[in-house]
């Protein structure tokens, strides 16, 4: 049955229809079989993603499937550039390359191996801390599900799932701020907010926000990366503010009344970029103002106007739903978004690589294994503790 799954997914992949629920559904089931047949499957799998239309010459498909298949004449890997238009192939590519992984037990063969003195295994907790409005910082994935604490007249509950739930009891008199922080190398975490909004944090990102919104505004203040789902505000249409901060940047603003966007500012990035899924939101940046649509994203860097794109908003909340994703990122982009996820410092021992990257990597991947994928574009690295340094 988990073959027959596994091929039928792997169809919807090909033919890009496959969810997110189902892509990960699929990741799960290629690590939970154990089965010769797999490898059968896979190699269809590539033979049928190889088609005229992914532009892949014949030399750079015998050279993808003979990686993947672990050949025993080892091939220098050139075929990372040719998947710029073929996001597909790259998705399949990167897929199966995993899955081999993790079937066999080695690594693909690729011209020079990853130096490596110990793995880094993706995070599998959260680290979360909420830092309380007397300044008292509680762990809050370190006590079972139950209420944390009371702040004023709301509770502060954290559920079995470990979200962390703001419930107000009764009125607030003063305002009060909490910061929920989560450092790198934690976890996705989440909130519900005292008005019903929920946000995700991403890793190394933090979220300052009142215990219990009053008057005529809800006021956030985000830096790092972050997914809301805005409560409507009822007939009273109280408008809810991202304040958006980093240590390098001049704030910014982000106003909505209901709606689900991504923002991503960490201190790290050349520019803050706000992308909206549903709803309307207005972006104010240095006396600048633009409303973006549904499908829209608003980027822009100190100094600089907001220029607007329609990048995939697949991609851009893919960290939510357990995946790396990018279309023509630059490796020091897919490094920089590594460093937060395994807590790792990345230096470069030579100029900075200028090789873009297109496809998806489970975050449950081992940082080696994600580096497995990333060497094949002629980029190599040394890991000595926490420390990656890229040798190009």
């Amino acid at each position: 049955m988990s073959i027959d799954r596994i091929t039928a997914l792997l169809e919807k992949l090909t033919s890009n229809t496959c969810t997110w629920q189902e892509k990960k559904e699929l990741f799960t089931l290629i690590e939970s079989v154990n089965d010769p047949q797999l490898k059968a499957v896979l190699e269809a799998a590539w033979l049928q993603y190889n088609k005229p239309v992914h532009n892949l010459s014949d030399y750079s498909s015998r050279v993808i499937l003979d990686n993947i298949l672990q050949r025993k004449q080892p091939t220098r890997v050139l075929f990372i550039r040719k998947w710029r238009a073929a996001a597909v192939a790259a998705v399949a590519a990167l897929l199966i390359g995993i899955s081999i992984y993790k079937f066999t037990g080695t690594p693909s063969a690729t011209k020079e191996p990853i130096a490596i003195v110990s793995d880094i295994k993706a995070p599998v907790t959260h680290k979360a801390t909420i830092t309380l409005s007397n300044g008292q910082q509680v762990l809050a994935d370190s006590i079972s599900a139950h209420q944390l604490v009371m702040e004023g007249q709301t509770k502060v509950v954290r559920l079995a799932n470990g979200e962390i739930v703001y419930q107000p009891q009764g009125q607030h008199n003063e305002i009060l701020l909490n910061t929920l922080t989560n450092p790198k190398g934690s976890q996705v975490t989440s909130i519900t907010l005292s008005d019903g909004s929920r946000v995700w944090l991403n890793a190394g990102t933090s979220l300052t926000y009142p215990v219990a919104f009053s008057g005529r505004e809800r006021k956030v203040t985000v830096s790092g990366e972050a997914y809301f789902e805005v409560a409507a505000a009822g007939d009273h249409k109280i408008p809810f503010l991202v304040n958006i901060k980093t240590n390098q940047r001049d704030s910014s603003l982000v106003t909505v009344l209901g709606t689900h966007f991504n923002i991503k500012a960490y201190a790290d990035e050349a520019d803050t970029r706000v992308t909206l899924l549903q709803g309307s939101v207005q972006v104010d940046h240095q006396q600048q103002g633009l409303r973006i649509v549904p499908g829209q994203q608003a980027t822009y860097a100190a100094g600089q106007k907001i220029y607007v794109n329609t990048p995939s908003t697949d991609d851009v909340v893919a960290w939510k739903e357990g995946l790396f994703a990018y279309q023509n990122n630059s490796i020091a982009q897919v490094l920089r978004d590594a460093a937060r996820w395994y807590d790792i410092d990345v230096v470069y021992a030579g100029k900075v690589p200028g090789d873009t990257f297109t496809g998806e990597i489970p975050r449950t991947a081992t940082l080696t294994e994600l580096l497995q994928i990333l060497q094949m574009s002629r980029v190599h690295f040394r890991l000595d503790g926490r420390q990656l340094t890229v040798l190009n």
